[in-house]
């Protein structure tokens, strides 16, 4: 993809985001800020698995470090929430990197079942440390967000944050995977041994693109917290990790900009699926499944295929 294609996407997705402002409808507003707090795991997740090939079944833990972090630090710590969001962000990717040392030991399975372990350990403190995390009662009267002393209360507002950080953080998850550090993770994913012949450290670039990934994950966490103003357990268990791990498949491991196709398809499911409560699990676990056996290279993907084949096939005229 060209630069100038590039560019034309992002005008793209501005304007048809611009134009849903037209609608005035809540409802929509509220979603798509759904989808963009989302996007923000989701696209790491990808840089992670997609390009580094490294599985990862916990990414929820990180969502969550971000949002409890920055809300405990706004509530106790006296901080602006702002700057609550940039210690947590730091110290968030700074705990992912130490994590690698340890879980990057491991390969396959025994990686996948390590960061699963992860994922259940970080939402267990969640519910049990009461005195801090307010337990399955949930966090309250956490700081909302400002900019220029006007107050993010407002869904209008916050929808333009919230999509203003995922943008900036599509454009630096695009830039990284064209960068040599997107080819040498390219590499480690194909092979360590041919990217260590190379001269590339496959140790440390897992770790730095693990915090990467907790980084962005920490980002939409925080934004999270303080859209909401309230937290409990609930939305960072191991359900919220698999959902993760679906948006991506769906829009392609290595696919930056299917990511945010995939994102969106799977909330939106998600607001169909409403009614089957936490049985919707169930659905997301076999759209996962259809798509890693019939569409590994992602559904969007799949799709264009499809489409590709059957206007070569359509009857010529005469």
């Amino acid at each position: 993809m060209s630069r100038g294609d590039g560019m034309l996407r992002y005008a793209a997705l501005a304007a048809a985001l611009a134009a849903t402002q037209l609608l005035q409808s809540n409802y929509v507003t509220s979603v798509l800020i759904v989808i963009a707090l989302h996007a923000m795991p989701a696209i790491g997740l990808s840089l992670l698995m997609g390009y580094a090939g490294q599985i990862s079944l916990g990414h929820a833990a990180f969502y969550g470090l971000g949002a409890y972090g920055s809300a405990l630090i706004a509530l106790h710590a006296g901080l602006h929430p702002w700057f609550a969001m940039l210690v947590t962000v730091a110290a968030v990717g700074f705990i992912a990197w130490c994590l690698g040392w340890l879980v990057f030991r491991l390969h396959g399975h025994y990686l996948a079942m390590a960061t699963l372990a992860l994922g259940i350990v970080v939402h267990v403190g969640f519910v049990e440390l009461r005195d801090w995390t307010g337990g399955p009662n949930g966090l309250r009267d956490i700081p909302l967000l400002s900019l220029f002393g006007i107050g993010l209360s407002a869904d209008a507002l916050f929808f333009v944050v919230a999509w203003g950080f995922c943008l900036l953080l599509v454009f630096l998850a695009d830039n990284l995977v064209r960068s040599p550090l997107g080819l040498a993770l390219r590499t480690i994913g194909e092979n360590e041994r041919v990217a260590a012949s190379l001269g590339a450290s496959p140790n440390a670039h897992k770790r730095l693109v693990l915090a990467v990934s907790a980084i962005y994950a920490a980002i939409a966490g925080g934004l999270y917290a303080h859209y909401l103003g309230y937290l409990s357990p609930s939305p960072f268990d191991v359900g919220f990790s698999i959902k993760l791990l679906v948006m991506v498949a769906i829009g392609g491991f290595a696919r930056v900009w299917g990511v945010l196709f995939g994102v969106a398809f799977v909330t939106v499911l998600g607001e169909i699926l409403k009614p089957l409560g936490d049985y919707d699990i169930i659905a997301f676990g076999l759209l996962l499944i259809f798509t890693m056996i019939f569409c590994p290279d992602g559904l969007l993907q799949k799709s264009s295929e499809l489409t590709a084949r059957l206007w070569r096939q359509r009857p010529r005229p005469a």
